[in-house]
């Protein structure tokens, strides 16, 4: 029974990271008015890898090349997702980003069943088809089209449900500071290479401090506090019970974002966020299958 706290302490963090992340979808869309997408997911990266790198070179323990090799590689899937992510919120709302993130969820037992070869368990298919129904009624128009933001949204939250998994796998064989640094420092040098597409240098250099003071609040919260805690807390808990903490994100990126924005889901786009909510719970109903 002595392992019950840790777990629970292991799902609390991970609660207090799903806050965090929602937080910066609305503080991500403010960015995305004066930052190219991939010029603000390079300051961003490039503030946590610094910082993380300082944190290594201040303990003075090697990070073994298996843990950058394998660190690099999850740190592409990760790339891939913020990179897809970002490029979809500059297109759509930061609730509805956030709804559509938050299906990462109920893909995660999808990947890890396809990944064991076995079938997914009915109550995963079934939120499966409820979380479609949702996606459907938040995105599509009158006109049966789906923005291109969401669509790029959707791609993401593949992207984060794969680094889940691979996180899960990977969480207990390296140092969680290590395996975070290789990580972020992947991202923030893919998102540099991308952003001199942008013009980078003229924008970061007339952006205000409160774009700087966003940026580095996420930097901090959302991306070095987030991924340390990740790592560490997915070694006590499984990865499906992670996915259902993370279901608070897109609670916490709507509440955000209506705080913040003053962006309100009414009606049919509502029903869509709340069917996607309960999707996702339904999906994780049996936690210790996977």
């Amino acid at each position: 029974m002595s392992h019950i706290p840790r777990r629970l302490a292991a799902d609390l963090a991970l609660l207090a990271v799903a806050g965090f992340w929602g937080l910066t979808f609305p503080l991500g869309k403010i960015v995305l008015s004066t930052l190219g997408p991939f010029t603000y997911l390079a300051v961003r990266f490039s503030i946590a890898a610094l910082t993380l790198i300082a944190s290594l070179m201040a303990r003075r323990a090697p990070v073994p090349w298996r843990a950058w090799l394998l660190g690099g590689a999850v740190g592409a899937v990760l790339f891939l997702g913020y990179a897809l992510q970002t490029s979809g919120l500059a297109l759509t709302t930061a609730s509805k980003s956030g709804f559509i993130t938050g299906l990462s969820v109920a893909m995660v037992p999808v990947i890890s069943a396809a990944w064991f070869r076995r079938a997914p368990r009915p109550t995963v298919l079934a939120g499966i088809a409820v979380a479609t129904a949702g996606l459907a009624l938040l995105s599509l128009t009158e006109a049966a089209r789906v923005s291109p933001g969401d669509l790029l949204v959707l791609g993401c939250a593949f992207c984060f449900a794969l680094h889940i998994v691979l996180i899960g796998r990977l969480a207990r064989a390296f140092d969680p500071l290590g395996f975070v640094t290789a990580q972020i420092v992947t991202v923030a040098v893919l998102s540099a290479v991308a952003a001199f597409t942008e013009r980078p240098v003229p924008a970061v250099a007339a952006a205000p401090a409160a774009i700087w003071g966003m940026i580095a609040f996420m930097a901090v919260t959302g991306t070095i506090g987030a991924f340390l805690i990740q790592v560490w807390a997915q070694r006590f808990t499984s990865a499906s019970h992670t996915g259902l903490m993370f279901t608070f994100e897109p609670v916490a990126a709507a509440l955000a974002a209506y705080l913040i924005l003053g962006e309100v889901l009414a009606g049919r786009q509502a029903l869509g966020a709340a069917l996607i909510l309960a999707g996702i719970v339904l999906a994780e109903l049996n936690l210790d299958a996977v």
